[in-house]
């Protein structure tokens, strides 16, 4: 079994290290411990026609165009894009999940705030890089843009993960009580990201 290294200076005293680790604790057990973090697995879109991608938890299967519109459509059952605004694909999805991401966390999240008991400050969508969500001791919440691919189980999950953080920073069996009782289905969430995480990358 692994274990973890500090890396410091040779005539570093003893005393400031363990204050340092000490003062990062929190931040240090989530990057060893968070089974949140994701894979880091690019996705291979060709945008083609035929072609499907994940909103909400639903495959949308892409019909290529001859209108350039500059962006990325939801027509009914399909996506849409132009054969001429191919080149730029994945940075034209990318800001169509980032905007739906917008429209859809924050509702959510102030819906589970508000039966949890809880306040936020405030909500940020970025492109996070290991991580599905975080939140700040002050109650900043940002999101992954990626997670509004997976079902709606799964946001309300990641959502709740989160809102808990304000009552219980620790993943104690208290923290976890929380998430159950707001997410029953947290367990079969929490696979769900662990097994199709890594195809919501773009």
């Amino acid at each position: 079994m692994g274990g973890s290294f500090v890396r410091v200076p040779r005539q570093t005293r003893e005393e400031v290290v363990s204050a340092a680790i000490e003062h990062k604790r929190f931040w240090i057990w989530e990057k060893i411990r968070d089974s949140g973090k994701h894979a880091a697995v690019p996705s291979e879109k060709e945008f083609v026609a035929g072609e499907s991608s994940l909103f909400l938890g639903q495959n949308y299967r892409l019909g290529v165009t001859d209108n350039s519109r500059g962006k990325v459509q939801l027509n009914g059952r399909h996506f849409e894009l132009s054969l001429r605004d191919r080149s730029k694909g994945r940075q034209l999805f990318r800001e169509w999940f980032h905007t739906e991401a917008r429209k859809h966390i924050p509702p959510r999240a102030a819906h589970h705030a508000k039966t949890m008991g809880v306040r936020f400050k405030r909500i940020l969508v970025r492109d996070l890089k290991y991580r599905w969500g975080s939140c700040t001791p002050k109650g900043t919440l940002t999101f992954n843009w990626r997670i509004v691919q997976a079902p709606a189980f799964v946001l309300d999950y990641t959502i709740v993960h989160e809102l808990a953080h304000l009552m219980e920073p620790s993943h104690s069996p208290q923290f976890w009580n929380i998430v159950a009782v707001h997410v029953p289905s947290w367990e079969k969430a929490k696979s769900w990201l662990k097994r199709y995480g890594s195809r919501l990358e773009w």
